[in-house]
């Protein structure tokens, strides 16, 4: 066998190994981008809930009364929520009115995080979170990114 057959033989196995690994790693990244989803599913739940409980509520000190029985109590402290009455067990009062706050959220983003794909090259993108502008394609450089459906 000549030099230059041998040296085809040994660049043909080398191209074997390397699509070999392509595919790997292709597969690999599409694990990666299915869990990268996932985790963003759940960080969007929590921030939903952690949205949903900023309502404060702030009972100031002051003397109450049992709304039940008349009992008085004098709260020393402003608290979140009223304790059972000594005499009754009732929990509501006569007295102060609570200081509600309300901390709005931000507004959401214009482009939400996910996997995107550039309009120029075809190379998929993971954006890990919501953002005004997407970023450059890794592959390309241009600012072609698109959601992928």
């Amino acid at each position: 066998m000549s030099k230059a057959r041998k040296r085809a033989k040994a660049l043909a196995k080398q191209v074997m190994e390397a699509m070999r690994q392509a595919k790997e790693a292709e597969a690999r990244a599409v694990a990666l981008g299915e869990e990268m989803m996932r985790a963003l599913a759940e960080a969007k739940a929590e921030e939903k809930a952690e949205t949903e409980a900023r309502t404060i509520i702030e009972y100031p000190s002051g003397r109450y009364e049992c709304a039940q029985c008349g009992h008085s109590t004098l709260f020393t402290e402003p608290t979140q929520v009223l304790p059972k009455c000594d005499n009754c067990g009732a929990t509501k009062y006569k007295g102060h009115e609570p200081k509600v706050t309300k901390i709005e959220p931000p507004p959401p983003k214009r482009y939400t995080a996910g996997m995107y794909q550039c309009g120029s090259c075809g190379t998929r993108s993971a954006v890990a979170e919501d953002c005004d502008e997407l970023p450059e394609c890794d592959f390309c450089g241009r600012h072609k990114l698109e959601p992928l459906n």
